[in-house]
């Protein structure tokens, strides 16, 4: 019973459609098909676009996650270097 009424309600609305487009001029059916060529393109940018957005956040998140280092560490083990340095030197008596 559902699909003998869910084909006649797509007959209805095929027939309701071909209809409206058989009454539209020249111009009218240019704009109609641009329009309908318009969204199915932007739709496909959309994906495409959100694809991509996807795949860079992932690729920030894995060199976040593989270079996660501060500033201040860098600095740090720099500082803590220097001294071990001067402390060698000055055993060496370089310094």
């Amino acid at each position: 019973m559902k699909k003998g009424l869910t084909a006649v309600k797509k007959q209805h609305f095929a027939a309701h459609i071909n209809a409206a487009v058989d009454g539209l001029s020249a111009e009218q059916a240019a704009d109609l098909l641009l329009t309908i060529l318009h969204n199915d393109m932007r739709a496909i940018v959309e994906r495409y676009i959100a694809h991509q957005r996807k795949d860079i956040v992932a690729a920030f998140e894995k060199w976040w996650d593989k270079y996660r280092v501060t500033l201040t560490e860098i600095e740090g083990r720099r500082d803590r270097a220097a001294q071990a340095l001067q402390g060698f030197l000055k055993g060496l008596r370089y310094v």
